[in-house]
């Protein structure tokens, strides 16, 4: 059974509902005419409407509390930030600055975009059963990657030649004293990596981008915390020879361990969803007439 926010009636009443707020908190209040050409009439609601749309969130009952608790400063500086921008706004319309601005034109656009969106947002709340499915359809996006703690002896293969990088790698793999070789002491070796000399508690993708494909494959064949050295494993810049400290295998997450991550998507998803569901109803209010024939 679909959910009530989801029915055509909720959104019908939704589009109706932020029509109305979306004139009412739009249009020119009348106290604030001008009466004789220069005059600014402030009122409580219009300087309610200025620090709604200057926070970008249509919360009235929360911005009265806060108008009411201003001080006696704080207030006259609100005022005078009111009127300043009253002011000029009035100079560029009586310019006809506004006229075919499509800079304007998208700022009037995104005005009832975030109504609808905050509008939604305080309208939408998921059931707990809603909230899990949501979680079920969607576990590979909270996978948690690989995780590598290793450091490397690296041999350019560009510097020393590919065979010949394979040669010495092969050779030094051999040489009892690499066992003597610490986690912090394998700068002393090879050549200068590119990139990091110890990589702790690097992503898959992290090393796969600092390496190759296939030579992370390679490494999740390497037993962690052995204390010995593996290769030669190759990347795109040369042979390396690895001491694996780490490796945590992926994992997704319970559902009550994200539940705050997941109630945050949701409601991202779902506001956008229904926002764009809103903007369709207004759409189809409008009779759409096409006229593509060319200029003469």
């Amino acid at each position: 059974m679909k959910s009530f926010y989801r029915q055509p009636l909720f959104h019908f009443l939704l589009v109706g509902v932020l029509i109305f707020i979306a004139y009412a908190i739009t249009k020119q209040p009348e106290n604030t005419e001008m009466d004789d050409g220069n005059q600014i009439v402030v009122s409580r609601d219009d300087l309610l409407n200025f620090m709604q749309f200057r926070a970008q969130a249509f919360q009235p009952e929360l911005f009265r509390e806060q108008l009411a608790g201003m001080s006696e400063s704080e207030i006259n500086v609100l005022l005078d930030e009111y009127v300043r921008e009253e002011a000029l706004y009035r100079e560029a319309v009586a310019m006809g600055m506004e006229n075919g601005d499509y800079i304007i034109r998208q700022r009037l656009v995104q005005k009832v975009e975030f109504l609808l969106e905050n509008l939604a947002n305080q309208a939408l709340e998921p059931t707990d059963d809603a909230l899990e499915a949501f979680y079920l359809e969607r576990q590979n996006e909270y996978r948690v990657d690989a995780v590598y703690t290793f450091t490397h002896i690296f041999f350019d293969g560009g510097e020393r030649g590919w065979e010949q990088a394979r040669a010495d790698a092969e050779i030094l793999l051999n040489d009892p004293q690499l066992e003597s070789v610490a986690f912090n002491d394998a700068s002393g070796y090879g050549d200068r990596y590119p990139f990091l000399q110890n990589y702790v508690e690097r992503t898959r993708d992290f090393v796969i981008n600092n390496f190759t494909e296939e030579f992370v494959a390679a490494l999740d064949t390497v037993k962690a915390g052995t204390g010995q050295w593996h290769g030669p494993l190759e990347s795109r810049y040369g042979v390396h020879l690895v001491l694996l400290r780490e490796k945590s295998d992926p994992y997704i997450p319970a559902f009550d361990a994200i539940a705050g991550r997941v109630m945050d998507d949701w409601r991202y998803e779902t506001v956008l969803e229904t926002r764009r569901e809103a903007e369709n109803r207004v759409v189809e209010g409008y009779d759409v007439v096409v006229d593509l024939d060319p200029y003469e």
